[in-house]
Order: C-alpha cells, then sequence, then structure tokens
C-alpha cells in the first residue's frame, strides 16, 4: 500500500465538493457538499487548495484535507476519509504530512475544531500533539413568540467584521473572526441596535442562522444582544433558530438569555505548535 497527498488545486470544485461529502459518509452530522457550498466554504474560511490534499492509496482518492491559512497561522478546516480506507493508520499518517507540510511554509501554529463525540477524532488529533483550548457549543431555537417594537438598523456586513475585529475576543474561533464575518455576502444580512451587532443567514429560509453578535465592552451587561435578538425573532417571525457549534462556551448565555437551548453536539477547538 503506497499512500501519497496530492495538491487539492490539481482538481475541479465539483470534484472536490463530492469527494468531501463522500470523506464524511457516516459522519456524526449528516454532511452534504455541493459545488456552492464548497465555493462559499473555500471563500468564507480563507482555504488554500494549493496547501490542501487530496489522499491517495495507490492510484485510489481515498480523502481530503482542506487547509485554510491566514499569516503565519493555518487551520484544519476539514479533514475526512472515505469509508473504505478509514483503517490502517491513515489519518495519523496524513495528519503528520499536513503538519510538516505547514512548518515547510513557516507557519507557526495550526488550529482546528472536531466534534466533540467524535472520540475516534479527539484521541487522533491529540495522538499527534493537538491540545484542547476550549470547548465550542451550539443553541436552537423554534419560533420563538416574541413581540418587539424595537427599531434595528440594517448595517453593511463589513462594519460587522469591522466591530467583531475591534470589539471582540481577539481569540475568536476562525469562524467567528472579522476576517471571516468580512467574507459573509447577501443574502446573509447585518442589523444593529446603538453597541450591539448581528449577522444572521437568509432571513428568507425557514432555518436562520446567528453569524455572529456582539456588544461592544463599553456596553455589555446592558442586556443588549438579548433585546437585538428578539427584535431580529419579531421582524422575521416563523423561522426555526441556529447557532452552529463554533461559539465558545463562556458565551452560551448571550443565547440563554432569548431561551435558545443548547445542542448536544459540541466541538473542541485544538491547537498545535509547528
Amino acid at each position: 500500500m503506497n499512500l501519497t497527498l496530492k495538491s487539492a488545486h490539481e482538481h475541479p470544485i465539483p470534484f472536490l465538493a463530492d469527494l468531501m461529502t463522500r470523506s464524511f459518509e457516516g459522519y456524526l452530522v449528516p454532511i452534504h457538499i455541493t459545488e456552492a457550498v464548497m465555493h462559499t466554504m473555500i471563500r468564507r474560511d480563507g482555504i488554500d487548495l494549493t496547501a490542501s490534499r487530496v489522499l491517495m492509496r495507490d492510484d485510489e482518492v481515498i480523502g481530503l484535507a482542506m487547509i485554510a491559512r491566514r499569516g503565519w497561522t493555518s487551520r484544519l478546516a476539514a479533514m475526512g476519509i472515505t469509508s473504505n480506507a478509514r483503517s490502517g493508520g491513515v489519518g495519523t499518517w496524513a495528519m503528520g504530512q499536513l503538519i510538516e507540510e505547514a512548518k515547510a511554509r513557516g507557519e507557526k501554529e495550526m488550529y482546528l475544531e472536531v466534534i466533540e463525540q467524535n472520540t475516534a477524532g479527539v484521541k487522533l488529533y491529540e495522538k499527534i500533539g493537538f491540545k484542547k483550548i476550549r470547548r465550542l457549543v451550539g443553541y436552537k431555537l423554534e419560533n420563538p413568540p416574541v413581540e418587539s417594537d424595537v427599531e434595528i438598523e440594517e448595517i453593511d456586513i463589513r462594519e460587522v467584521a469591522r466591530q467583531v475585529t475591534y470589539h471582540g475576543m481577539k481569540d475568536l474561533p476562525w469562524q467567528l473572526s472579522g476576517t471571516s464575518i468580512m467574507q459573509h455576502t447577501p443574502p446573509s444580512r447585518a442589523f444593529r441596535l446603538n453597541d450591539a451587532y448581528c449577522l444572521i443567514t437568509n432571513p428568507e429560509a425557514t432555518d436562520v442562522a446567528i453569524s455572529s453578535v456582539l456588544v461592544k465592552a463599553r456596553s455589555r451587561g446592558a442586556g443588549l444582544s438579548a433585546v437585538l435578538m428578539r427584535a431580529l425573532f419579531a421582524k422575521f417571525p416563523g423561522k426555526v433558530w441556529h447557532v452552529s457549534p463554533i461559539y465558545p462556551e463562556e458565551m452560551g448565555f448571550i443565547f440563554e438569555h432569548v431561551g435558545m437551548e443548547r445542542e448536544s453536539l459540541s466541538q473542541w477547538q485544538m491547537s498545535r505548535a509547528l
């Protein structure tokens, strides 16, 4: 058996989308990646296809590793292996290669997120030197019966990104950083209430995700984020509201204050010095 890695940029996007879908077959969370979803993921997360890798066993394609890069830091945005190749240490071998390649590029640290309930995945990453930073959690609220006469202002998504960069936690997870938020575009929409800001996905859809929420430091503790979110619930009624499990656990109170319930799946944010 001969294991090799090939640059993902050698393959068309539809091929990579299909390969990612197949590589996560039977995963804890159903994953179906379309060509459009793959393009959005690449843009928002800063994925470098020249550094991303297609895993090969002899002449057979058996997996995909997507690498995002910013400055001296890289992130394993996704790694999956097809069901017929998930044994024999393929994952350990691939991660070892990816780490060496990151070092050769001059990067100083690598991040990743892994579902906490995926015990095999957690053990793999710990085995190769990744350390848990913190738990990331998600929330859900169906059709909240909320009335609000609070007037909120719709703003450019770029303004939310700027505020997150200036006023947000300095070590926010990759997908919540101002750099990532800057890459969101309509039909996502952004809103403001005084010093509170919120970015949501397309509110015309049945399911709406809260992609970012921030209150400037000078106004924290006054409940502004809850007032803003309740105003959004009232403005767009009859929706199922989601918070993906990419928020630090210490931020959970923000969503609990508006009645959202914590989801059962959580993630570990992990890092490894290079």
